[in-house]
């Protein structure tokens, strides 16, 4: 069977590769659940009737449907169904997609490293080149810290931390959230001076800028090159995998201090389609590889798009006279 708006052609990764699911599989998915009930969301065992229909309701349908809310696969050797998984809770609107997977039991302490690097790798290829969505996630409780070091080995950045998600025999479990985006940073240049001074000059981008004052291209300029030149702040330019620029990110600090303060912009037309997220997790990586253990990020008491990405991002927030100081431990 093939779904109506991917128009995949799969690929082999280690000589595994990732079909469209297929109903033969169910049985086995079925045991591999219930098996794994530990660390999924499920909360009693399926009976095989209850998996029956799951697939001919559900799942038969999903390859029905021009927008299906998820992909499912079966992830093969040879024919043979040795896990399942797919790109599940779409959200169309914001181009976002959660991984799930689950491997034959067996695996599970045999190969965890080997069959989840090739399900990444896999998975990715569909969301980014085939359907072209924006961001993907795991939502995980915090019950197998080994896959962290997989996912993040893949690109992926910890995003954010659900506490008391899940209680287990009277203790409290986080949900831990990775996320990769369909979009890189990389330092700024010369080139980027037009670019940035075009966004910087927008009057949505000025609204909440601190300095009110109009800039100037020869001002501009001459400021940009000096933060370029600067060692004590790093400048960056976040863009999508075909080069499109979406927006910059600025971290100013000094030799006295492992904290950082942010500046950042999303170009005007990619306001509210979820880039200021990407934007401070990636920053979140880039500050942790030049060394800094903390950010703060000060925005103006109105812009209250801002203060939810830093809030949902767990920023502990600081009321000031003229504006809210976001910081977090990275």
């Amino acid at each position: 069977m093939e779904y109506k708006q991917l128009k995949y052609s799969p690929v082999s990764v280690n000589g595994y590769s990732l079909v469209p699911i297929r109903m033969e599989d169910r049985e086995l998915i079925r045991k591999w659940r219930n098996d794994q009930m530990y660390h999924l969301r499920q909360q009693k065992a399926l009976t095989e009737s209850q998996q029956e229909t799951y697939f001919k309701e559900v799942v038969a349908k999903l390859f029905e449907i021009e927008q299906p809310t998820q992909y499912l696969f079966s992830y093969v050797r040879d024919e043979e169904c040795m896990g399942y998984g797919g790109l599940v809770h779409i959200n169309y609107e914001k181009s976002s997609a959660e991984l799930s997977f689950i491997m034959n039991t067996e695996l599970e302490a045999a190969a965890f490293r080997f069959h989840w690097t090739n399900y990444l790798q896999l998975i990715e290829n569909i969301a980014f080149k085939q359907l072209n969505l924006n961001r993907i996630f795991t939502y995980a409780y915090d019950l197998r810290p080994h896959l962290y070091p997989i996912l993040e080995d893949r690109g992926f950045s910890l995003e954010r931390l659900i506490p008391n998600a899940l209680m287990e025999e009277g203790k409290s479990i986080a949900a831990v959230i990775h996320s990769k985006w369909n979009a890189q940073l990389r330092k700024a240049t010369l080139l980027d001076s037009d670019l940035t001074f075009q966004w910087a000059q927008d009057p949505t981008v000025r609204r909440y800028a601190f300095n009110p004052n109009e800039i100037t291209k020869e001002g501009h300029e001459a400021w940009f090159r000096n933060k370029l030149a600067d060692p004590l702040s790093e400048y960056f330019i976040l863009e999508t995998a075909a080069g499109d620029p979406l927006g910059s990110f600025r971290i100013d600090f000094n030799s006295r201090s492992s904290t950082g303060l942010i500046s950042y912009l999303i170009a005007p037309e990619y306001h509210g389609k979820g880039w200021g997220i990407a934007m401070l997790v990636l920053g979140q990586a880039a500050a942790k590889q030049i060394g800094l253990s903390g950010l703060i990020g000060e925005v103006m008491p109105e812009n209250s798009s801002s203060s939810a990405i830093f809030v949902k991002l767990g920023y502990d927030a600081e009321v000031l006279s003229d504006r809210i100081r976001y910081q977090k431990s990275l």
